[in-house]
């Protein structure tokens, strides 16, 4: 049967989970007549069931089908907490179809998941965490970050913010993936940065060492994966992916606590110099293309905005303690 998707219906965060448990439950291979009943009973309850049990089974086809790695079988053994963590997984995947109709900022979803993350910083705050394989991830400002890792994919989940990941040798072989709500990034033994882009609409790779692959939430299976070699970056949607860039100069230095700039437009700048500031950073059209080049600190936004008055013609008002305004100097 085939149920019509309205880009106005947004189910339920407890539907989307109910549905991310039954897809797993599905996909381990060991569904009872029993399970088989429930899960129709289930679908027939209520039509929103039925409209979301319908768009994960377009995703799993998609998909080419749930990684084996999210099924039950691979969590035997598993903790608890494992467990948890894949059903939150599949569940970010299922909300990202496209239309936007099963949104998962829906009644704030997104913030509270990224509230409850394995890890997370408020602003200004970095953190270096060390996982259990020996690979190093170091979470930029307002980050959060989920870690699953089976006996057979070692995964993080990076639900907002920036993480720059430096990938240890396992002993188990086990292939190693950064995912977004846009797709999929394997690491190929490299050091990379991944970023869930302003706006939520795409994310981004960029690749200091090595190489990964990169594949968009909705490719066809048969689509080939795209390769970013180290110097290279990649912004990439749940439908597709831009052309390849350069790693912009600089790249990564906020794991040292500098932000570097080589001839970035203002506004941009000021972008990213907010990213580590409480409040706003407004910057008005008739300065924002002026162009900013030179290393600035991240712990001390006001000493950058300082340094910025004293280079460029421009005047930074502060109106509030959380509202700066950069306009043309008088």
């Amino acid at each position: 049967m085939s149920v019509p998707i309205s880009a106005s219906a947004t189910p339920p965060r407890r539907i989307v989970e109910e549905a991310a448990r039954w897809l797993v439950k599905v996909h381990e291979g060991a569904m009872s007549d029993q399970d088989r009943q429930a899960l129709q009973a289930w679908r027939a309850q209520d039509g929103e069931h039925e409209r979301v049990w319908q768009a994960a089974d377009s995703l799993a086809r998609a998909m080419g089908s749930v990684p084996p790695q999210l099924g039950m079988a691979a969590l035997e053994g598993a903790r608890r907490k494992q467990r948890r963590i894949m059903i939150k997984t599949l569940a970010v995947l299922l909300a990202t179809l496209p239309g936007g109709w099963l949104a998962w900022r829906y009644g704030g979803a997104d913030w509270v998941a990224a509230q409850r993350a394995d890890y997370r910083t408020g602003t200004g705050q970095t953190r270096a965490i060390v996982l259990e394989d020996g690979s190093r991830v170091v979470l930029n400002t307002n980050s959060a970050l989920d870690v699953a890792y089976t006996d057979r994919r070692r995964m993080l989940l990076l639900r907002e913010g920036e993480i720059m990941v430096q990938t240890g040798k396992d002993p188990a072989g086990r292939d190693f993936f950064v995912h977004t709500s846009h797709g999929a990034i394997r690491a190929l033994g490299t050091r990379f940065l991944v970023r869930r882009e302003a706006g939520g609409d795409s994310s981004s790779v960029a690749v200091l060492e090595h190489a990964v692959e990169v594949r968009p939430l909705l490719a066809a299976p048969a689509t080939p994966a795209i390769r970013v070699d180290a110097g290279r970056r990649l912004r990439f949607r749940a439908d597709g992916a831009d052309a390849l860039q350069a790693v912009p100069r600089g790249a990564g230095a906020w794991v040292d606590g500098m932000l570097v700039a080589d001839k970035m437009r203002l506004e941009d700048f000021l972008a990213e110099l907010a990213r580590y500031r409480s409040g706003v950073i407004h910057c008005l059209p008739e300065v924002a293309d002026l162009r900013v080049s030179g290393v600035f600190r991240t712990d001390d936004t006001g000493q950058a905005l300082a340094t910025l008055q004293e280079t460029l013609p421009i005047a930074a008002r502060l109106r509030t303690r959380y509202w700066v305004t950069v306009m043309a100097a008088s």
